[in-house]
């Protein structure tokens, strides 16, 4: 699957020029592609002095939303007090739900100024196998977390306007998978 990532297409039109089943326009000063007449010849991808272009295959994350009634991502404090965690497995241009997961109890240290390490440890061992952690706002911990996750902070509000985001920048997240994997 050829994916456009929307935050780094400025809208130059040099892939629509090379592609040779004419499947990209620029809509809104974004390059779309019609999936159904691009042969992934990946000129597209060669073209685009961006790097907004990306072929993409064999997708399989386990991304995880923070939230307290399974619907809308937590928005009164940080990802990690979250009460559950919704679980989709994002495959090629499709998402579909796998699990609801409670968050582990854990009392949180306050005195310490820079996250409690074992909040963090009971967060990520509620979120074993997870790939990408999604929520609206992370506490000092998240420097523990990306050291298990991929972290993104979702300016939304429900959870399904957060897997639009994942979608929208998958190519992102694929990427920071990657210098993760690259890191250990």
């Amino acid at each position: 699957m050829i994916n456009v990532s929307k935050s780094k297409c400025v809208g130059c039109g040099l892939c629509v020029d090379v592609c040779p089943q004419e499947a990209i326009s620029v809509s809104k000063g974004i390059a779309q592609i019609e999936k159904d007449k691009c042969i992934e010849c990946q000129s597209c991808f060669r073209e685009c002095p961006q790097g907004a272009i990306m072929l993409i295959k064999n997708i399989d994350l386990l991304v995880a939303f923070g939230t307290d009634d399974d619907s809308t991502l937590k928005s009164d404090n940080h990802v990690g007090m979250s009460k559950y965690f919704r679980l989709y497995r994002f495959s090629d241009s499709q998402e579909e739900f796998i699990e609801q997961r409670s968050n582990l109890k854990y009392k949180e240290d306050e005195t310490k100024t820079h996250g409690d390490p074992g909040k963090a440890k009971a967060t990520a061992s509620a979120l074993e196998d997870v790939d990408v952690l999604i929520g609206r706002m992370f506490g000092p911990n998240i420097t523990r977390l990306r050291n298990k996750f991929v972290c993104a902070v979702a300016r939304k509000d429900t959870i399904e306007e957060a897997i639009q985001m994942v979608h929208e920048n998958i190519n992102e997240i694929i990427e920071e998978k990657k210098r993760r994997i690259k890191e250990v």
